[in-house]
């Protein structure tokens, strides 16, 4: 770990969008290191966690107002439990 130890870790999943010369220029520094998790392996990834929870919190639901979809979206997530990052390294 001491390679990583003046590095700022992004850590990327496999969306086609991280190939985009602006990410690929960015993995070029030396303060940088860049580490892309397996192909379909959202359990490794703590914001998915983040995601399935605001879905489940609003999906299937009928809103009558923006207002209404607001507030729900506010409640969703001031609830939202954040995992813990460092039970994913």
């Amino acid at each position: 770990m001491k390679e990583f130890e003046d590095n700022l870790i992004v850590v990327l999943d496999g969306a086609p969008y991280f190939q985009a010369s602006a990410v690929t220029d960015l993995a070029a520094r030396d303060d940088l290191t860049f580490v892309t998790l397996p192909a379909y392996s959202p359990e490794l990834n703590p914001v998915e966690e983040c995601w399935r929870q605001l879905q489940s919190a609003l999906s299937n639901r009928f809103f009558d107002s923006l207002s209404e979809l607001t507030t729900a979206i506010d409640t969703a997530l001031d609830q939202l439990s954040i995992p813990k990052v460092s039970n994913y390294f």
